[in-house]
């Protein structure tokens, strides 16, 4: 009986390790301070802030109904996306993955408007900056997506 049991994990342990392989070869490398943005089965990589900045203001509601103020600079979702190469007419929504694979949707109205969907810098607990999406308008904050890594456009 102890032997069947043996078999049976190291069998087990043998195919997670086969996903989880495969899982990280498929993931597509993004390098520290870019967002990939997917459209049409292609990838490009941009640096998000060589976009013209402008100024976040705002305020962002959690679950709880607490309201937080956010007032600091960075850019817009749409000029991020014009930086490769998409037009305005290209996609009707957008999802934003972070890296541990959370995501937000937004409609391209919500991307067109100056005043909803921006990419900020956002400070980690290890001192290292990260990507943040702040969308405003929204009566709980799960669109906030932290360690922004990729954009994929529908």
């Amino acid at each position: 009986m102890k032997k069947r049991n043996i078999t049976i994990i190291v069998v087990l342990l043998i195919i997670t390790a086969i996903i989880a392989a495969i899982y990280l070869l498929g993931r597509n490398y993004v390098p520290k301070g870019k967002v990939s943005i997917v459209f049409n089965e292609k990838s490009v990589s941009v640096d998000p802030f060589k976009a013209a900045s402008v100024n976040v203001n705002g305020t962002t509601v959690n679950g709880k109904g607490k309201e937080k103020e956010i007032s600091t600079t960075g850019v817009t979702l749409l000029s991020v996306i014009q930086m490769a190469g998409v037009s305005d007419s290209d996609f009707s929504k957008a999802l934003v993955v972070s890296s541990d694979e959370y995501s937000a949707e937004l409609t391209s109205a919500e991307i067109l408007d100056p005043d909803i969907a921006f990419l900020i810098k956002s400070a980690n607990d290890d001192d290292t900056e990260s990507i943040k999406l702040s969308v405003f308008g929204d009566s709980d904050s799960k669109r906030q997506v932290k360690n922004v890594e990729r954009i994929e456009l529908k």
